[in-house]
């Protein structure tokens, strides 16, 4: 992709995106990884970014976990939803954006007013469908809003990164990568 940042447009990038994602498919889960093999869910979507942009969304976030660095990072454009909004969260969500959800175990069942912060996070692959590695033993998945209200009652904001990445980046940082 070096050098072809002028050609390709924002659709094709995120294209782009979806198709390295769905590569991981499969993968296993486990916690603190970020790669090639293995990931949690924060290092599914580092990997994927990184991998694809050559970016570090751990480095200028903050935070103690690693979902809460991406979600705080200063690449793309975070859109937090609303307490208790539920329909019209995924209107404005675009393939390859990064989702939030507030879940910081499997017994915490909604969000509340005081914790916007994220405790897991997945790549929208659109059709109201998002990749994540979601619990220990498992692999990288598909869940589906559709099929599973719960992930729809939790998904607290995303996050644009290609298409801010797109406008402010002057094409220096994307890799040449082979799918």
């Amino acid at each position: 992709m070096e050098g072809l940042k002028a050609n390709i447009s924002e659709i094709e990038f995120r294209k782009i995106v979806i198709e390295f994602a769905l590569l991981q498919y499969g993968k296993l889960y486990e916690h603190g990884m970020n790669g090639r093999d293995s990931f949690d869910c924060a290092g599914l979507v580092w990997y994927i970014y990184n991998e694809i942009f050559n970016i570090n969304l751990y480095k200028s976030g903050f935070g103690l976990s690693t979902t809460t660095k991406i979600m705080t990072c200063k690449y793309g454009k975070l859109t937090v939803f609303d307490e208790g909004i539920i329909t019209g969260k995924l209107k404005h969500i675009r393939k390859g954006d990064v989702l939030f959800f507030h879940r910081q175990s499997l017994r915490d069942k909604m969000p509340t007013v005081n914790n916007k912060y994220p405790g897991h996070c997945g790549i929208y692959l659109g059709d109201r469908k998002f990749l994540h590695a979601s619990m220990p033993k498992s692999k990288v998945i598909i869940s589906d809003f559709t099929k599973n209200e719960y992930w729809l009652n939790v998904l607290v904001g995303n996050k644009d990164i290609i298409g801010n990445f797109l406008k402010e980046d002057n094409g220096s940082h994307i890799k040449k990568l082979e799918l």
